[in-house]
């Protein structure tokens, strides 16, 4: 137990690490765009906002792990599911992450006009992404409120984090990440050691 509440705590810290980077770089972006306007993507400023995407949504990923180690045994089946899906999409992110902090510094060099105009494909992917990641941390945020495994200011937030994540920003899942590690961090509530229906009536057999 000590073993996994140390990565719960962990986890914590790691999500809270990765949305304050989020927001950084998502600041970075939106400042940078402002200012220096298509010209902006060949800076270092953008460069650096693009590794601190990148940084923070692998930190997202440890949250998550540390979501599913604390609650597993309180959530029911939607927000179980809800959490791998969340997991996955965010997994797409820290590709996506990982495009802008390598790839992008490199066609701005050799192809800008694919960072100007980029293919059809990709701005349907990447809202599609945080449209999932934002329905799923809704879906998890009234499953946790449900079980009684944390108080309501924190699931609270966590929705708000949600739909945060469905508009089409730069890291505009570092509300969500700092979220999750709000829930992490959280006092223990009794519920949250309590086993779910399931993993009661497998005892009782």
């Amino acid at each position: 137990m000590d073993g996994t509440q140390g990565f719960v705590g962990g986890a914590g810290r790691a999500a809270i690490a990765g949305g304050v980077l989020g927001l950084g770089s998502l600041v970075t972006v939106l400042a940078g765009e402002i200012t220096a306007g298509k010209d902006f993507m060949g800076t270092p400023a953008a460069q650096l906002a693009g590794w601190a995407s990148f940084v923070a949504s692998a930190l997202l990923v440890v949250g998550l792990m540390g979501v599913g180690a604390r609650f597993s045994r309180v959530l029911g089946g939607a927000g179980r599911g809800a959490l791998l899906v969340l997991g996955f999409a965010t997994a797409i992110t820290v590709g996506a992450a990982s495009t802008l902090a390598l790839v992008v510094p490199t066609l701005v060099d050799h192809a800008p006009e694919l960072v100007n105009d980029p293919p059809a494909a990709v701005p349907p992917t990447f809202i599609f992404s945080g449209l999932a990641m934002g329905i799923c941390a809704i879906v998890l945020a009234v499953d946790l409120r449900r079980s009684g495994a944390v108080r309501g200011g924190a699931t609270t937030f966590l929705t708000v984090a949600a739909v945060l994540a469905m508009v089409p920003l730069p890291s505009r899942f570092c509300l969500l990440s700092l979220a999750l590690g709000v829930l992490l961090l959280a006092a223990p509530s009794a519920a949250t050691v309590e086993a779910s229906p399931t993993d009661r009536a497998l005892s009782a057999r």
